[in-house]
């Protein structure tokens, strides 16, 4: 192999994972619950060491029904097929949703794909294709077009405690 050919597939490789990586900075991630819109349920997140420590419980109490950990990346690149990352927890199935930039109608319209933890680590990927549109009007899923991402409980009465860490696009 030349080094022309070697230096261009290492400058390929810096430029996609510089462009298509979720920041694991925890000030770069922020909970959205049912409370901003009179919904009761409530999340903590702690992390340590590089794990994401989602606890806390969702109600359906007053129309509501999630929690939500987000995080707004920046510059991704528009090959990547999806995302990756490990996650344990308490028996539950959890949410990756996305939501796209641009005109959703109603607003909060995303994308969705269940992901089920047990007690173990496990690494999980998940292909943007096996993403399901939710909630109305909503952009076709393109990752350069993705204005955020989370880690959700959803939809129905049960505790949170879900952890995840080494999370990343690829």
């Amino acid at each position: 192999m030349n080094i022309k050919y070697s230096l261009l597939i290492l400058f390929l490789t810096i430029s996609m994972n510089t462009l298509s990586n979720i920041s694991n900075n925890p000030s770069n991630w922020y909970i959205v619950t049912d409370q901003v819109m009179g919904g009761k349920s409530e999340l903590k997140v702690d992390v340590n060491d590089g794990v994401f420590s989602l606890n806390g419980y969702v109600t359906t109490v007053n129309n509501g029904g999630f929690v939500r950990l987000a995080h707004s990346p920046k510059n991704v690149d528009k090959e990547v097929k999806g995302i990756r990352f490990m996650a344990k927890g308490n028996n539950e199935i959890y949410e990756v949703h996305v939501t796209m930039q641009g005109l959703r109608m109603p607003p909060w319209a995303y994308h969705s794909s269940t992901f089920d933890v047990n007690a173990e680590w496990k690494m999980l990927e998940i292909n943007f294709s096996d993403f399901e549109k939710k909630s109305g009007v909503s952009s076709k899923l393109r990752p350069n077009n993705i204005r955020d991402i989370s880690f959700a409980g959803y939809g129905r009465d049960f505790d949170v405690d879900l952890q995840v860490k080494e999370i990343s696009f690829y």
